[in-house]
């Protein structure tokens, strides 16, 4: 199975990977101490699974991080919503080990380092998926184009699904193919026994940074915090980007290579046949074999 041969090549060779802190200003260190950083990493080992209770702090740290201080959006009832859906959705956790687990049950939940599932955007009865939508439409509003605002207003009328494909920046993208297709695989048996997860479209935001400038006009480059979204971007219908500079708990500009740049969300809708194609385009620009790690 490709999920499992895919996390156990994470356990080998990725276990050592460099946790880099995107959303924190550029640490001064030198290069000496890089290294020595580098030879101290502890080995750590993956396992994939379906999220349980015991997993909600964890799912909701990784939400919590995608939509940070919204004011429409319940970071718990999104939790819980995630959590009810036994029969969907994927979250990496680290493995414990077993006299680690007896000492401390508490703390297990924080291990999760991925999370990847899809709400039913048409379930406005939940307060988690109602609240989602009020944030989609609140985010299109502000960008002030009566015609886009019209086509997602439209768009939420039907079997639209909130993609999450999210997870801290020391995992690396390889993951996210065999999360998609277990979810996709998990959809389809969802749709035999009748299960709303037949989608005409999906919504994902994605994490990204742009270069900090004082005028709209210029031309500003942009660092995704999930490298392969940009392949999903690619692929979309609409795009709706906002600047969330003022809702970071830490300092708003990240410093890449001498590039001062702040941190924004891309609202992005694209047509559910084109998931197959992602996530193949993820695959070829992400080689599972991962060298030099």
């Amino acid at each position: 199975d490709l999920l499992d041969s895919l996390l156990q090549e994470m356990s080998r060779s990725a276990k050592v990977a460099k946790i880099v802190p995107l959303e924190t200003p550029d640490n001064s260190s030198s290069e000496d101490e890089n290294d020595n950083n580098e030879q101290e990493e502890l080995q750590v080992e993956f396992e994939a699974r379906a999220p349980d209770e015991d997993d909600f702090h964890g799912i909701k740290l990784l939400v919590k991080q995608l939509f940070l201080r919204s004011a429409a959006v319940n970071i718990s009832k999104v939790s819980e919503s995630i959590l009810n859906q036994r029969y969907i959705g994927s979250v990496i956790k680290t493995v414990q080990p077993e006299e680690e687990e007896a000492e401390d049950d508490i703390a297990e939940d924080d291990h999760i380092y991925a999370i990847s599932t899809v709400l039913n955007l048409a379930e406005k009865n939940k307060e988690s998926v109602a609240g989602l939508r009020t944030f989609l439409l609140e985010q299109t509003a502000a960008g002030g184009d009566r015609q886009v605002l019209d086509y997602v207003t439209d768009l939420l009328s039907k079997q639209v699904g909130f993609l999450l494909n999210e997870r801290y920046v020391n995992i690396p993208a390889q993951v996210t193919v065999p999360l998609l297709e277990t979810l996709v695989t998990e959809m389809r048996k969802a749709c035999d026994r009748n299960l709303p997860f037949n989608f005409s479209h999906y919504i994902m935001i994605c994490k990204l940074f742009k270069t900090k400038t004082d005028s709209n006009q210029e031309h500003q480059a942009v660092v995704f915090s999930n490298p392969e979204e940009e392949l999903i971007v690619a692929e979309s219908d609409l795009c709706i980007d906002y600047d969330v500079s003022g809702e970071t708990d830490n300092d708003v500009s990240v410093d890449f290579d001498g590039v001062e740049m702040t941190p924004w969300r891309r609202i992005v809708v694209f047509t559910a046949d084109k998931l197959e194609n992602i996530i193949k385009n993820v695959r070829q620009s992400f080689p599972s074999q991962m060298p030099g790690v």
